[in-house]
């Protein structure tokens, strides 16, 4: 009598444990989740400056001129170099 409550109860600690086991990697699974899409929407929003810069570039040379536009066109791939540089440390 005494074998089989003993073992009742050790299949009870393994099934405890084991619910306690999924828990943790379902949590773990979540925040990787939550991760991803915070670096998706990290990439959309740097993707969207990078268009955005360009269009004003390609339109400040119809407007203005191609050398008129030089000073915009390098303050942009410095702030787009800047971008990407911020996205690689969020990273890590």
């Amino acid at each position: 009598m005494n074998v089989i409550k003993w073992t009742e109860i050790v299949l009870l600690s393994l099934l405890l444990g084991l619910t306690s086991f999924g828990a943790t990697m379902a949590s773990a699974a979540e925040d990787s989740v939550r991760e991803d899409v915070k670096e998706a929407g990290r990439d959309m929003k740097k993707d969207v400056k990078k268009a955005a810069r360009a269009a004003k570039d390609k339109g400040c040379e119809y407007v203005k001129g191609k050398m008129e536009c030089a000073g915009d066109k390098i303050k942009h791939k410095v702030q787009n170099a800047t971008d990407e540089v911020k996205d690689k440390a969020d990273d890590l």
